[in-house]
């Protein structure tokens, strides 16, 4: 029996805001996490400072407030810029928890500056279930960046169509549906490791 909520740390994306009320111009799919997952998930999902002139360094620093405040094992997800951030970070940095999922959506691979694609992809490696979403027809983050990741990373990656770089969802069920799927086949592993 599951005592426990699972975690996810959700990070949005950087820019002016497009077609949400938020600055950070993510899309309203991120928003409704929580509501979508349902009272088994904790959803963290901080606002992140100065997303039209974003910084890792502060960035990184209420990251790490989070994930001080996370229990168990840990799903990711990252939009855009959020995603370049949480690549960047896992790494170069040891994260005590076990990373069960990294989903990214419409992630660049070398844009802004402090936001870099890693060096050295050995620790994303090891995470088991990597998804990266991206659409072709994307004008803000050129799907090629997603067949790069993909590439160095060995990934499972969801191709999309008219979707841009996903400002106007407002309902993301992929996602909904990997994160669900992920956090079930845990549960149950843990279950047959007691029997």
């Amino acid at each position: 029996m599951k005592t426990f909520k699972q975690t996810v740390i959700n990070i949005h994306g950087a820019g002016p805001k497009h077609y949400r009320s938020l600055e950070d111009g993510s899309g309203d799919w991120q928003a409704q996490l929580p509501t979508h997952l349902g009272s088994d998930y904790k959803v963290l999902s901080p606002q992140m400072p100065s997303p039209k002139n974003p910084s890792f360094e502060e960035w990184k620093i209420l990251f790490e407030k989070y994930l001080l405040r996370a229990r168990g094992d840990l799903i990711f997800v990252g939009h855009s810029l959020g995603g370049s951030f949480l690549l960047k970070y896992i790494s170069e940095n040891i994260i005590p928890q076990k990373i069960l999922a990294l989903l990214l959506v419409a992630t660049p691979f070398k844009t802004i500056k402090g936001f870099e694609a890693p060096t050295d992809y050995t620790s994303l490696k090891k995470i088991q279930n990597i998804f990266l979403y991206h659409s072709m027809d994307d004008v803000e983050v050129p799907y090629a960046h997603a067949l790069m990741y993909n590439k160095l990373m060995q990934g499972n990656l969801k191709t999309y169509f008219n979707q841009g770089h996903f400002f106007k969802r407002k309902e993301f069920p992929d996602i909904i549906q990997d994160i669900h799927h992920i956090a079930s086949s845990v549960s149950q592993n843990t279950e047959n490791t007691h029997i």
